[in-house]
């Protein structure tokens, strides 16, 4: 037997695509949450559908193997004692633990270092990008109680999920090459990371001018459409995978208030673009910002404990065409 709650999950950004990056327990882990891991591979079936005399089919094959899976992990940053180095170094030596999972869905960092050594105050910002080719891959070592399976060339897309007095998490969904089944193996011991993830608190959350709303859950999706290659060159007849569109949208419920406090019906009826921003933690090395920017796209009620709220869903875009690639959504941990 294999028990749901003992696993572990490795990842590790590949140097070539698709090229096993061979991720270790020691350096390469991930916090994935135990009730929300999912993994399954999936074939095309390749039916003989023969003149025979009868209605059957004759065995085929299953073809163009490929793996689809996902998992929800805390955000954190890495901070440990306040005066080891880490992401507030703003260096890539101290590069996040889900760096690997962000490059893979096509969230390119920028590091801009502390000003002096010590002083924390550097970061990295995390943006949507459109790479060369198929841009990085991840490998992931997924391991149960008994086995190891194997994912290379994982390109993916991410869910965020902010909700008052709680951590955060993010929910990834990824694809990748399945060129070897699952081995029989045994846990390796792990080295976690010990950071606490920050719960959203005194989050200073502001909606264009706007700063007094009451906002208990914002969700992001960033909208990443994964796709297939298919090869008769490769070995399985699948090449890889790469990101071809991207829907980014956001959804977020303040206390409904008058319009002249801040005019919702009107920025939704003149598809004005507006600009979210909210923050998570307060200590260095395990503090975010998000800047999310786009059009309102729908706006209703609802209630929640007898208040009167907004569901507004928005759109994230460009506010024009010389808008900087990549400013619909930024992530910065500092």
């Amino acid at each position: 037997m294999e028990r749901t709650k003992k696993g572990l999950c490795l990842a590790k950004l590949e140097s070539a695509y698709a090229v096993e990056a061979t991720p270790t327990a020691g350096l390469d882990i991930l916090p994935v949450v135990n009730s929300q891991w999912q993994w399954g591979p999936e074939y095309d079936a390749i039916q003989r559908m023969i003149l025979d005399g009868g209605l059957r089919t004759v065995a085929g094959d299953n073809a163009l193997p490929r793996v689809s899976f996902s998992f929800q992990m805390e955000l954190r940053g890495n901070r440990t004692n306040g005066s080891s180095p880490d992401i507030s170094a703003g260096s890539s030596t101290y590069a996040l633990e889900m760096d690997d999972l962000l490059q893979a869905c096509d969230m390119n960092p920028t590091y801009v270092a502390e000003s002096t050594g010590g002083a924390r105050d550097g970061y990295v910002v995390y943006k949507p990008a459109a790479p060369v080719d198929e841009g990085k891959g991840c490998t992931f070592f997924l391991y149960t109680e008994k086995k190891l399976h194997k994912v290379v060339g994982a390109k993916g897309s991410l869910k965020l999920t902010l909700e008052a007095g709680k951590y955060c998490y993010l929910h990834f969904e990824f694809k990748g090459l399945y060129n070897t089944v699952p081995t029989d193996s045994s846990i390796p011991s792990p080295t976690f990371l010990d950071t606490r993830p920050p719960l959203w608190v005194n989050g200073g959350t502001t909606y264009d001018a706007w700063s007094g709303g009451v906002v208990s859950k914002i969700d992001l999706d960033l909208g990443n459409t994964v796709n297939r290659r298919d090869d008769g060159n490769s070995i399985k007849g699948v090449k890889g995978f790469a990101i071809y569109e991207r829907a980014s949208k956001l959804s977020f419920n303040p206390e409904s208030v008058s319009e002249a406090t801040h005019p919702v019906f009107s920025d939704l009826d003149t598809a004005k673009t507006k600009t979210l921003i909210t923050n998570l933690g307060s200590q260095s090395g395990n503090r975010f910002n998000f800047t999310m920017a786009g059009q309102q796209r729908k706006v209703s009620y609802g209630d929640q404990n007898g208040n009167r709220i907004t569901q507004i869903e928005m759109e994230l875009n460009a506010a024009a065409m010389s808008s900087a690639l990549g400013n619909e959504f930024q992530m910065k941990c500092y």
